[in-house]
C-alpha cells in the first residue's frame, strides 16, 4: 500500500490585527501523539511571545496527559473520541457551549482535518491559523510556519519542553536495578510498517557491539505499550542484567521523564522518536519508509538513516515494492555504533 499526498498546501490564515495583544488564545491537535507532541513546542513557542495570554488545548483523551503537565497550558479540552467519525463528532457537539463560552480570540488549528475547522469556525475567533499538512518540509517546521501566519514575531519552537514535573517514573529506573550511574540506552523497535523497521535483530547486534567496544555498563531500556513486547522480548532475554525493561509499565508522563533521561535513543519511526530528539536526547532514527523531510529527528545531536538517496526513496509505502527492505537493511550495526559514537563523541 502507497499513501498519495499533494505535494503542498498554503496555510490558510487571518492574522490578528487588534492594537492590543490577545487573551485567550485555543490550539487545536487531535491526534497521533507524536504529531501532538511536536505540537506542543509550537505552543510552548508561541506562549513566549504571548505571556500574558490563557492558552487552551483541544486534544483527543490519550494525549491529554502530556499537556496537562506542561505550565504553558491553562486548560485542556480532552475529547473522548480523537480518531474522527461520528463518535468524535458528537464529542464535539458536547463541548461546544463549554469551548464558545470561553470567547478564544485566536485558534491555531494544527491538525487541519474536517472536524478541526469546523470546531474553528464555530468558534468565531478574532484570528485563525490552520496547518498546512502537505509541503514537503519537516512538520516542527510546518508548525511555526502556521503559527507565524498570525502576524506575531517569529516563533523557535526548537527548545526543550518546560514540564511541571519531571521526575516522576524515573524511580521505576532503580526498581529494575539501575545504580544512578550506568549510560541509558533508549531502544524501540515500534516501526508500524515492514518498511519501516530495522529488526529487532538488528537492534541486538547493536547493543551487544555497545556493551563489547564501547559502554560495557550501558543498561539497555524499553518503553512504551504492552503491544511492544512481542518485539523486545527477545531482547530483554539476550541482554539479561543490561535490559531495563519497562514495557507496559509506565504512563505516558513517565514515558516521556523516561526518555528524557536517556544518554542515547535508536529508534523506528514512532512516537518514542519525537520524544527523543525534542528533548534533546543524542537520537538515531531509521526511517526507512517514511518520508525524511516530514519526520527526521532535528538539532545537532540527531541523525536519521533515511532513503533520500534512493530513486524509490521516501516513498510512504507500508510494504517494499523491492520486497527486501533495503532501505534500512542495508543499514548494519557497526554503522549504527559508528554514528552513535560521533553523537556521544565518544
Amino acid at each position: 500500500m502507497q499513501f498519495q499526498f499533494p505535494d503542498a498546501e498554503p496555510i490558510q490564515s487571518r492574522p490578528w490585527t487588534k492594537p492590543h495583544l490577545p487573551q485567550k488564545v485555543l490550539f487545536i491537535r487531535y491526534h497521533a501523539f507524536g504529531d501532538v507532541l511536536v505540537s506542543l513546542l509550537a505552543a510552548q513557542a508561541l506562549k513566549a511571545q504571548l505571556p500574558d495570554a490563557e492558552f487552551h488545548l483541544l486534544v483527543g483523551g490519550a494525549y491529554a496527559e502530556l499537556p496537562q503537565n506542561m505550565p504553558v497550558f491553562d486548560k485542556i479540552h480532552a475529547l473522548p473520541h480523537a480518531r474522527g467519525g461520528w463518535p468524535m463528532a458528537l464529542d464535539l457537539l458536547k463541548a461546544y457551549p463549554a469551548l464558545l463560552k470561553e470567547r478564544y480570540d485566536v485558534v491555531v488549528d494544527l491538525q487541519n482535518n474536517r472536524l478541526s475547522r469546523l470546531a474553528r469556525r464555530a468558534l468565531f475567533p478574532t484570528a485563525w491559523t490552520q496547518f498546512d499538512r502537505f509541503s514537503k518540509i519537516h512538520v516542527l517546521r510546518r508548525y511555526e510556519n502556521t503559527v507565524n501566519a498570525l502576524g506575531f514575531a517569529p516563533i523557535n519552537a526548537e527548545q526543550k519542553m518546560a514540564l511541571r514535573d519531571e521526575h516522576s517514573g524515573l524511580e521505576k529506573l532503580r526498581e529494575k536495578g539501575w545504580n544512578g550511574r550506568d549510560p541509558l540506552v533508549l531502544l524501540n523497535p515500534c516501526g508500524a510498517f515492514a518498511s519501516r523497521q530495522w529488526g529487532e535483530t538488528q537492534y541486538l547486534a547493536f547493543a551487544q557491539l555497545w556493551i563489547e567496544a564501547v559502554q560495557p555498563t550501558a543498561k539497555f531500556v524499553f518503553v512504551g505499550y504492552p503491544a511492544l513486547r512481542e518485539r523486545t522480548r527477545i531482547l530483554a532475554r539476550e541482554l539479561g542484567d543490561h535490559c531495563l525493561d519497562l514495557i507496559g509499565e509506565t504512563s505516558t508522563q513517565e514515558v516521556f521523564n523516561l526518555v528524557r533521561r536517556m544518554d542515547l535513543a535508536l529508534s523506528d519511526d514512532g512516537a518514542l522518536l519525537h520524544a527523543s530528539w525534542v528533548n534533546q536526547v543524542p537520537t538515531i532514527a531509521f526511517l526507512g519508509a517514511s518520508p525524511s523531510y516530514w519526520g527526521r529527528p532535528l538539532g545537532e545531536k540527531s541523525f536519521g538513516f533515511t532513503s533520500d538517496d534512493l530513486p524509490c526513496g521516501n516513498c510512504h509505502r507500508t510494504q517494499c515494492i523491492w520486497g527486501d527492505n533495503r532501505c534500512l537493511t542495508r543499514v548494519t550495526p557497526e554503522m549504527a555504533v559508528e554514528r552513535a559514537k560521533i553523537l556521544l563523541e565518544l
